[in-house]
């Protein structure tokens, strides 16, 4: 029963995800070894996608025993690996490092952390936008000693003991290069000490059983496509109980706690909140990540401040739509609204009707209102900057230079009693 709560309460936190896209399409690299490779991870987690109507591209290089950067079999020394960096403008490139050089200090720094940072750096001057992602590997099923050569781990109790470690090193192997993680190994751990009934492991107790990587890709879906892999058809040859079993497992692991995984760090999310005042509507950007916005409200007028106001001159139902907008990423929100003008409201607004005028010499604009209320004037560049501002002391016309502004469009905001009128111009 305590399962089932968790997963009601996970599920009232994924609404956050699925509301993000539909159906998408990202290309990814893998770079890894054996646990990459075993049983297709790639290949699998393309399955999974595919089965929900998503597509990954994909391309991988993992050769057994392959780490990130030691000299002797290294990807940062590896041609075919740097080659398929730089053959596409990747959304995800997925680096898997040695099973135990996170937990043997010499590896770790000598190896480990300077190979992840440079493969980044490698990653980023290929493709700024492509997003690095760290796997959590999963510790070895008895936990134990570890020896590489005369280089030894400490002794570990046990799987958890082991996993504690390893998901301590990752994270901040992550923050290092402000990548995401992708918790496989910590989900792993999720099902084991639920002493569940589900093998992960094939009989070296290193590598995955079919099990434990299909776990693996749901948990590199979520991550990916930021949307949950519960009730994906695809099973993987699992049988639909096992396969429904673990694909709640990955969705508890990645979205509980998603900040932990970096997950939302480089995303942009749309939002805002509004205020009506009869006719005229106040919009307060909420977003995240956004570096410019644009605005339609439903009603053939559009705006790129990230505040704006908006007057509407007809009754009726419209929707506000704004686009949030980053070098890398893009999100919309939405909100609907009724619009009621009366008879002796559109009087009123006749009354105060603005006209904007260009001035023969295309250097001033010409502002005129109907009564000596105009109290204020700003203009935003196209990216919502503002230009200029101007109080006024309520005055029925004013001129705004123009001359002395660089080529381009221009939004120029005019409050006038309790309204305030927006106007395009093109300099």
């Amino acid at each position: 029963m305590l399962r089932l709560v968790k997963y009601f309460l996970l599920f009232s936190i994924l609404i956050l995800y699925t509301a993000r896209s539909n159906a998408e399409t990202i290309k990814v690299l893998y770079l890894g070894n054996s646990h990459t490779f075993w049983h297709d991870l790639p290949q699998l987690t393309a399955n999974l996608a595919s089965s929900n109507g998503d597509m990954i591209i994909f391309s991988s290089n993992t050769p057994g025993g392959c780490t990130l950067g030691h000299p002797s079999n290294g990807h940062l020394f590896n041609s075919i690996s740097l080659s398929l960096i730089n053959s596409e403008n990747w959304d995800y490139v997925v680096l898997q490092e040695h099973s135990l050089f996170a937990v043997i200090d010499h590896y770790k720094y000598t190896y480990m952390y300077p190979a992840a940072q440079a493969l980044d750096s490698l990653i980023k001057l290929n493709y700024p936008c492509t997003k690095t992602i760290m796997q959590l590997i999963w510790g070895k099923k008895q936990g134990g000693e570890h020896c590489i050569n005369t280089y030894c781990s400490v002794d570990f109790d046990d799987f958890s003991h082991m996993q504690d470690s390893l998901t301590t090193e990752y994270m901040r192997l992550t923050d290092t290069i402000n990548g995401i993680l992708a918790p496989t190994g910590r989900a792993w751990q999720e099902s084991i000490e639920n002493s569940d009934p589900i093998e992960l492991f094939d009989p070296d107790e290193s590598h995955p059983s079919l099990a434990g990587h299909y776990l693996a890709a749901c948990v590199y879906y979520a991550t990916m496509f930021q949307k949950p892999s519960v009730g994906i058809s695809y099973t993987g040859g699992l049988t639909s109980d096992e396969a429904n079993y673990l694909q709640q497992i990955a969705d508890e692991v990645v979205f509980f706690e998603p900040g932990i995984w970096d997950l939302t760090s480089d995303v942009t999310f749309a939002g805002f909140d509004i205020e009506q005042d009869e006719n005229t509507v106040f919009c307060y950007d909420t977003s995240t990540g956004a570096t410019s916005y644009f605005w339609d409200f439903g009603d053939d007028y559009t705006d790129t401040i990230q505040n704006p106001v908006h007057t509407y001159t007809s009754s009726g139902t419209y929707t506000i739509t704004q686009t949030a907008i980053s070098d890398c990423d893009i999100d919309t929100a939405m909100a609907t609204l009724d619009i009621v003008i009366t008879d002796n409201h559109n009087k009123h607004s006749e009354e105060e009707d603005i006209s904007f005028i260009i001035m023969p010499n295309y250097e001033n604009v010409k502002i005129v209102c109907g009564f000596n209320n105009i109290s204020a004037i700003r203009v935003y560049n196209i990216v919502g900057a503002l230009v200029s501002s101007k109080r006024v002391d309520n005055s029925n016309e004013f001129i705004v230079p123009i001359n002395n502004m660089e080529k381009g469009i221009y939004i120029i905001s005019v409050e006038h009693g309790r309204k305030v009128t927006n106007k395009k111009i093109i300099r």
